[in-house]
């Protein structure tokens, strides 16, 4: 009878572990659940803790060099950029006498399992204002996101940190990707 009973406890705590181990594996998306294209409408909020000191390059023009913390969620639910982190290179150029910037960089975002998305994007000179408009650019991802192409319409709206010297943004991306098979198969024919 005890022989029983220790096999019911272990199989029930080999049960009960399983499961616990289960609840702690991310759920994603795979590679067969999001469409080879489409459109999207993506929100993402940024954040820089610790603004460096701008550099000046001529009278009322500085120039700057940041890395923003992104997270960004896919408003379908799911698919590209859904509730992905990110890093994004930002290199703003500010006139503070005609009142204008522009900005340019880069991001890599990694889902759960690891696999990258790359984008490149651009804010063409424009009056300093609360929102702000530019374009980007799928430039590539890994895993899930080989091949990744497509363009898009950027929209940020600054917001009032309540950190001294903190940036934080929230904004949104629209457009539309494709994504192609840049690797050959493995398999046989």
């Amino acid at each position: 009878m005890t022989f029983e009973r220790s096999l019911i406890t272990s199989s029930a705590r080999c049960a009960a572990a399983a499961f616990g181990f289960l609840l702690l594996v991310p759920v994603t998306a795979g590679a067969e659940d999001m469409a080879r294209q489409g459109e999207f409408r993506i929100t993402y909020t940024a954040i820089n803790p610790a603004v460096p000191k701008p550099v000046s390059i001529g009278n009322n023009r500085s120039a700057s060099a940041m890395i923003l913390t992104m997270t960004a969620v896919n408003e379908a639910g799911s698919g590209l950029l859904h509730n992905m982190a990110g890093r994004c290179s930002s290199s703003p150029l500010v006139d503070s006498g005609a009142k204008t910037f522009e900005n340019h960089g880069y991001c890599d975002y990694v889902d759960a399992d690891g696999d990258h998305v790359y984008e490149k994007w651009d804010y063409p000179v424009q009056s300093m204002a609360a929102v702000s408009e530019g374009t980007g650019a799928w430039i590539g991802g890994t895993g899930k996101f080989a091949g990744l192409t497509g363009t898009m319409t950027i929209r940020s709206r600054r917001l009032n940190s309540p950190v001294d010297g903190a940036t934080q943004v929230v904004g949104e991306k629209r457009g539309s990707y494709s994504l192609t098979d840049t690797v050959a198969s493995a398999k046989p024919d």
